[in-house]
C-alpha cells in the first residue's frame, strides 16, 4: 500500500498538525439562539483579557468594506459571522484571536451578545410556506461560477430550491392500478463523525491567500475564499493534506472563509480547529420527510409512482440546492415504473445547515421506498424477492430521467444477494424464547454527480520512477494507493515506483471534488489518458534511440521494444534518460457531460449508475427492544476492480455508517438546541454492534471498460434491509429512523393490543411503528 508506513508510523500529514510561524489561534463565540437579531455585543472583557489579540464580530467585517461578508457553493447566504441576524444555534457571532488557544478560550467566554428572538421554525414540512417563520426577507444572491444547479428557489416559503421529476401520466396509473399503497417515512439529521474535525490554518498577509485545509473540495474552495477576498484565483492556494475522514462533511466551505478573513484583518496567519460540539453544527445529514405513494397491479408490477420530499437544510443552502435532483429521482428506485411524478423541496428551517452526507439524498429515499416495497410484497401475497425481480430495470429500460439504461446487473445481484443470505419466501420465523432472527433485502440504484471535469498529470523520471499529480483529496478512502495502482498497471511497472501527491492547487491540476463515489470513474480515467499521452510521448522518443518508425514499437512490461524483437528494448526510464529530455510528462483530463430539466427532470442525470443490493439477518430481543445484526452481505456493481483491498474497505466503511443510520444515529434538537451533541449523547456504532459475518460481492464486467466508485453504493441498501427483516422478525413496521429500542418495544406492544382487539392473539399482523 502507497502510504502503509506513514500511516502506521504518524507520519501522515493532517492540517491539525500544522502550524505557521507567528500564527494565532482562534476560538469563534456562537449564537444561543434560533432566530434572533443581534442587538449588541458586548467584547470589552475578551479583548481586554492577558494574551487575547484580537475579537471580530459580523459587524466589524462588515464595515471594512475590503471583502465580501457572505459566502456559498451556490447561493451567497451564509455570513462569515452572524451579521444583524443569527438562525440557529451554534452559528458563529464573534472570533477570538491569541497567540495560545487556552487563552482565546478563556476570552471568548467575556463575549456577551444580546438577542431579540424571532419567530423560529425547525420542521422542514413545516417550514414549507411558513406564515410566521421566515428565514430571508429578501433572496440570496448565487454564486455565479456555480452554473450546473438550476435554481427554483422560493425564499418566501423558505425554499432554497424544487426539484421535479415526470414520466408518462401519473394520474392514468394510478387509475389503472389494483391497489395504491399511500405512506410516510422519515429520516432523521446525524452527523458524519469524522475522527478529525474542520481544520483550517490560513494566511492573508500581503497580496495572497495561502489556506491548509481539510476540505474535500480544493478548487471550489479557492474559488470561494477568491470570491470572499476579491483576489484573482492565481492569488490563492489551498493546500490538502491528508484528511482524517470527511464522508461529506467537508465538502464545501464552512471554516475556510472565517479563517480567511480573521487573517486579513489581524495580519497574521489563523488556525481554526473545531471541537467536536462545534462539528456536529457546522454540518450534518438532512433530515427528510417523504409521502410515497405507489400503484400496482396485483401480479406485483409497479404502474406508478407520486412522492413528495422535503429536505431538512438547515438555516442556510449549502448543496442542499443540488441534492434536491438527487433525491427526485432516487426515489424512482431501480425499478421500471411507466407513470412517475416525484418532487424534493430544500427547506430552510433554523437548524445547522445541513449539507454532502455519504449516500448522498438517496439513503433517505431508499429507506422509504424499500420499506414500501415489502409493505405491498406482503399485501399481495408476493415474495419480497420475487416482487424486486419483477419490477427491477432491465437493459434498455427507461430510467424515470429519460435516459434508456445498459450494463444493468440488478438481477444478478439480487439472486446472489438472496442466496449467500439463504433466502427462503417460505422459511418460518425462528425464534428462541424471547430472541426472534428473520432476514431482509433490499435494492438501490444511485447516480454521480454530472457533468464533472478530472485533470491528472503523470510524470516519468530518468530512473524509471512516476509522479502522480491529482488534486483528488486523500480522506482515508484510499484514493493515493488506488490511483497509484492503475497508473503502474498503465504503464507496466511496479506500484512501488509510482509517487502520488497530496493537493496544492499551486500545483496539483485541477479536479471539481472529491465527493459522489467519482474519484476513480473520473480521476482514475483522467490519470489513464495521463499515463497514454506519457506512452505516446515515450514512443516517439524510443523511436529515435531505437531508429525504428514508432509504429513498430510496442511497450510491454515497462520495456519499450520493436514489435517481435525482445532484445531491442529500452526501460522507460532509460527512454528519458538517455533521450536526455529530464522528465517525460502525460496530461489527461476527463469531462462528462449530462443534465436535468429541474421541471421535468429529463436529460441525463449520471454517466452511469451504481447499482447496489443488501440482505440482512437480524435477531431481535422481544423483551428488550435490542436489535442485532447477525449477518450482513452486500453486492455492488464495481465496474472493474482496481485495488481489492481498498475496495472491500469502502464496502466494509459504508455497513459501520449504515448500521449506525438504522440503529442508533439521530441528531435530537429541542427548539433548536442540539441535545446529542457529544459523542457521550450521540451514539455511533462499535465493533460490537457490527455483524460477526460479513461480505460484499464486487460484481465486475471486464466488456464494459468502466471502473465504478465504490465509496457510497454499498451504504443506501443497509437500513431498509434490517428494518425489513425487523418485520419479518416481529410484525414492527418502523417508518421513522432509527430503529431503537423503544420503537421496537411500543410496535410489539401496538401489535400486542390490535391482536387482542381483534382477537387474534396468536397470530402476527401487519401494524405500523411510527417514530
Amino acid at each position: 500500500m502507497l502510504d502503509a508506513r506513514d500511516r502506521v508510523t504518524g507520519r501522515t500529514p493532517f492540517v491539525i498538525n500544522h502550524e505557521v510561524p507567528g500564527m494565532l489561534h482562534c476560538r469563534l463565540v456562537r449564537s444561543t439562539a434560533a432566530h434572533a437579531e443581534i442587538t449588541a455585543v458586548r467584547t470589552g472583557d475578551a479583548a481586554a483579557w492577558p494574551g487575547a489579540v484580537a475579537v471580530v464580530t459580523g459587524a466589524d467585517l462588515a464595515a471594512r468594506g475590503d471583502m465580501a461578508v457572505l459566502f456559498g457553493p451556490v447561493l451567497l447566504d451564509q455570513p462569515v459571522l452572524a451579521i444583524d441576524v443569527v438562525r440557529y444555534i451554534g452559528e458563529p457571532v464573534a472570533a477570538v484571536l491569541a497567540e495560545d488557544p487556552a487563552v482565546a478560550d478563556e476570552a471568548a467566554a467575556l463575549v456577551e451578545v444580546d438577542y431579540a428572538h424571532l419567530p423560529a421554525v425547525f420542521d422542514a414540512e413545516e417550514a414549507f410556506g411558513s406564515d410566521t417563520a421566515r428565514l430571508f426577507p429578501e433572496p440570496p444572491e448565487r454564486d455565479p461560477s456555480f452554473v450546473d444547479v438550476t435554481l427554483r428557489a422560493d425564499h418566501e416559503r423558505n425554499v432554497c430550491n424544487t426539484f421535479t421529476v415526470v414520466k408518462g401520466d401519473v394520474e392514468a396509473g394510478f387509475a389503472a392500478a389494483d391497489l395504491v399503497f399511500d405512506d410516510v417515512f422519515d429520516s432523521p439529521a446525524a452527523g458524519a463523525v469524522p475522527l478529525e474535525t474542520h481544520a483550517v490554518v490560513a494566511d492573508a498577509r500581503g497580496d495572497r491567500l495561502t489556506v491548509w485545509s481539510s476540505t474535500q473540495t480544493p478548487y471550489i474552495t479557492r474559488r470561494q475564499l477568491a470570491l470572499l477576498l476579491g483576489l484573482p484565483l492565481n492569488r490563492v492556494r489551498v493546500i490538502v493534506p491528508a484528511l482524517g475522514g470527511g464522508f461529506g462533511a467537508k465538502a464545501y466551505a464552512s471554516v475556510e472563509p472565517i479563517a480567511a478573513a480573521l487573517s486579513r484583518v489581524v495580519g497574521a496567519p489563523v488556525r481554526l480547529h473545531l471541537t467536536r460540539e462545534e462539528e456536529f453544527v457546522t454540518s450534518t445529514k438532512h433530515a427528510m420527510r417523504v409521502r410515497i405513494r405507489t400503484g400496482v397491479m396485483r401480479d406485483g408490477r409497479i404502474v406508478a409512482r407520486e412522492a413528495t420530499a422535503y429536505y431538512n437544510a438547515g438555516a442556510y443552502a449549502v448543496i442542499s440546492p443540488r441534492k434536491v435532483m438527487f433525491g427526485a429521482y432516487g426515489l424512482n428506485g431501480p425499478y421500471a415504473i411507466p407513470h412517475v411524478r416525484t418532487e424534493a423541496h430544500a427547506v430552510l428551517t433554523n437548524t445547522p445547515p445541513a449539507g454532502a452526507y455519504r449516500g448522498f439524498a438517496i439513503n433517505q429515499c431508499a429507506w422509504a421506498y424499500e420499506g414500501q416495497l415489502d409493505m405491498i410484497a406482503e399485501r399481495l401475497g408476493i415474495d419480497p424477492v420475487e416482487i424486486r425481480r419483477i419490477n427491477l430495470l432491465r437493459d434498455g429500460d427507461t430510467f424515470c430521467t429519460g435516459e434508456t439504461l445498459d450494463h444493468l446487473r440488478f438481477h444478478d445481484l439480487l439472486d446472489a444477494a438472496a442466496e449467500r443470505i439463504g433466502w427462503d419466501p417460505d422459511e418460518p420465523v425462528h425464534r428462541d424464547g424471547d430472541l426472534v432472527r428473520a432476514k431482509g433485502i433490499s435494492c438501490v440504484i444511485e447516480g454521480t454527480i454530472t457533468p464533472s471535469t478530472s485533470t491528472a498529470t503523470v510524470r516519468l523520471g530518468p530512473d524509471g520512477s512516476v509522479d502522480v499529480l491529482t488534486s483528488s483529496v486523500e480522506m482515508g478512502q484510499g484514493i493515493r494507493p488506488a490511483l497509484a495502482a492503475g497508473v503502474a498497471r498503465h504503464l507496466g511497472i511496479d506500484p512501488a515506483l509510482v509517487g502520488v501527491s497530496y493537493v496544492d492547487t499551486d500545483l496539483t491540476p485541477y479536479d471539481q471534488q472529491t465527493t459522489a463515489s467519482r474519484s476513480m470513474y473520473s480521476m482514475g480515467g483522467a490519470m489513464g489518458r495521463a499515463a497514454d499521452d506519457a506512452l505516446h510521448k515515450i514512443r516517439e522518443l524510443a523511436a529515435d534511440l531505437l531508429e525504428v518508425d514508432p509504429a513498430d514499437l510496442e511497450i510491454v512490461d515497462g520495456q519499450v521494444r520493436v514489435a517481435g524483437v525482445e532484445q531491442q528494448s529500452l526501460s522507460l526510464g532509460e527512454v528519458v534518460r538517455r533521450s536526455q529530455v529530464g522528465n517525460v510528462i502525460g496530461e489527461g483530463t476527463l469531462v462528462t457531460s449530462g443534465g436535468l430539466d429541474p421541471f421535468t427532470g429529463q436529460g441525463v442525470g449520471s454517466v452511469h449508475w451504481h447499482q447496489s443490493v443488501g440482505a440482512a439477518e437480524i435477531e431481535v430481543d422481544t423483551a428488550t427492544g435490542h436489535v442485532r445484526v447477525l449477518r450482513y452481505t452486500g453486492g455492488v456493481f464495481a465496474g472493474e476492480v482496481v485495488d481489492p483491498v481498498g475496495a472491500e474497505h469502502q464496502c466494509e466503511g459504508c455497513l459501520v455508517f449504515g448500521v449506525g443510520n438504522a440503529l442508533m444515529e439521530e441528531l435530537v434538537f429541542d427548539q433548536g438546541q442540539l441535545v446529542t451533541g457529544t459523542l457521550a449523547d450521540y451514539m455511533v456504532p462499535t465493533l460490537e454492534d457490527m455483524p460477526r459475518h460479513h461480505e460484499f460481492e464486487l460484481m465486475e464486467d471486464p466488456e464494459h471498460g468502466e471502473v465504478h466508485g465504490l465509496g457510497e453504493p454499498a451504504l443506501p441498501p443497509i437500513a431498509p434491509a434490517i428494518s425489513n427483516a425487523l418485520y419479518r422478525a416481529t410484525g414492527v413496521r418502523i417508518r421513522s429512523l432509527p430503529i431503537s429500542a423503544e420503537k421496537v418495544l411500543r410496535g410489539l406492544r401496538e401489535r400486542r393490543e390490535s391482536e387482542q382487539a381483534a382477537g387474534q392473539v396468536d397470530e402476527v399482523t401487519s401494524v405500523g411503528a411510527q417514530g
